[in-house]
């Protein structure tokens, strides 16, 4: 059975990309950092789909908690022909005169640096092994659109675009790297706030985005030819035709 790592996996959109390839008939391992209940909850759903689930906890601000992480996981299933990194903050926003480069700091620790410190260990193992890899990044919108008072974020979001490609570039043709870069998102069972950064009003498709819409682009990705590397789906409903 083909096998994917979902870091950060146990909530949200993390968990609706879990469940979604899970049915696709691949493994799942996905981790958590302090999501432990979400995480043996989803753990428990998925194992009714007679598909194996293993969890971990990781800190991906840790670089050697995302190795070991890795590690355990392909102990327990097997190398992961596909690794999602879907680990990101999005801080609250801040007036330029209140950012402290902390906050900066913060948000390229969980959004940004991750993505090289996860391509560089599963390149060793595709090296190893001798296999082929894919990564997806769960980017953003926001890594093309600046947004009013959002410097940490769209600053991490721009570089985790950046660094995607770059790797992208580099490790080929050993693996593939591809960006699935969501818009205004709104998950079943929460409600859809009145601050909204994109008005729906504003999309062609006149709705906001969906957990579906954002798992459909990781499928794609995740089952493509390899010869995709590179290229990111925006996930906005038409929004990027008229901003």
């Amino acid at each position: 059975m083909p096998v994917v790592a979902v870091i950060a996996g146990a909530r949200r959109i993390g968990a609706e990309i879990v469940r979604g390839l899970a049915s696709d008939g691949y493994d799942v391992g996905l981790t958590y950092n302090n999501s432990v209940t979400a995480a043996l909850k989803l753990q428990r759903e998925i194992v009714t789909l007679k598909r194996a689930c293993q969890i971990v906890r990781c800190d991906v601000t840790v670089p050697s908690e995302i190795r070991d992480a890795l590690t355990n996981l392909e102990d327990a299933m097997g190398f992961p022909d596909v690794v999602v990194y879907n680990a990101g903050v999005f801080p609250k926003a801040t007036p330029p005169a209140d950012i402290d480069e902390d906050d900066l700091l913060d948000a390229i620790r969980v959004n940004t640096i991750p993505v090289l410190t996860l391509a560089r260990y599963y390149e060793m193992r595709c090296r190893e092994l001798q296999r082929t890899g894919r990564v997806i990044i769960l980017g953003s919108l926001g890594a093309r659109e600046i947004w009013s008072d959002r410097a940490a974020y769209n600053t991490s979001k721009a570089a985790q675009h950046t660094l995607a490609l770059s790797l992208a570039r580099s490790l080929a043709p050993l693996m593939s790297i591809n960006i699935v870069a969501p818009g205004q998102i709104v998950l079943e069972g929460e409600q859809e706030s009145s601050s909204a950064i994109v008005s729906e009003r504003r999309i062609p498709k006149q709705r906001h985005g969906s957990a579906d819409d954002v798992v459909d682009a990781v499928r794609y990705f995740a089952r493509c030819s390899e010869y995709i590397t590179g290229q990111t789906i925006v996930v906005d409903g038409g929004y990027g035709l008229v901003r």
